[in-house]
């Protein structure tokens, strides 16, 4: 008998995985979970101060838009700040508002420590001076001084 032999042949072929493992995918969602941990930490941090100086500047900004309606209007503008309503507002001395700000309505627990009432005339100039005082629950504070010349400051 004549036998033969046949050699097989193996052919190498190299399998390649297509996609990501489960530890692969598991480490990439740590380490997003740890960054947004970090984040998520510096973003309370910043919140209370960032809500501390936007209410600052809107009250700064009312204040000179009390201000450029006495001039415009040739008229006597009020500008009040109150601290028990946490508001502030710019109206005609006959009380018709025309702009009102809740400080309430920010967060942080943003809130005036005193209250401010003064009148701007019709040349711009304040005829009470003062300061009003805004604080945070983080405790930080910040002070806008309005002066006589109708000029106003941010501490």
């Amino acid at each position: 008998m004549n036998t033969k032999t046949q050699s097989v042949k193996h052919q190498n072929k190299t399998f390649q995985t297509k996609g990501f493992s489960l530890v692969e995918i598991l480490v990439v969602i740590a380490i997003i979970g740890i960054l947004a941990g970090i984040s998520g930490i510096a973003l309370m941090k910043w919140l209370p101060e960032a809500n501390l100086k936007r209410a600052a500047r809107t009250i700064v900004s009312m204040c000179q838009d009390a201000r450029v309606e006495a001039i415009k209007r040739n008229q006597r503008i009020n500008f009040n700040c109150d601290n028990v309503t946490n508001t502030c507002v710019v109206s005609f001395t006959n009380g018709t508002a025309l702009r009102q700000f809740d400080l309430s309505t920010i967060g942080s627990g943003v809130h005036l420590s005193n209250s401010l009432n003064t009148t701007f005339s019709s040349r711009g100039r304040a005829l009470n001076a003062g300061t009003i005082p805004i604080a945070n629950n983080a405790a930080s504070t910040l002070s806008i001084t309005v002066r006589t010349s109708g000029s106003i400051i941010t501490n």
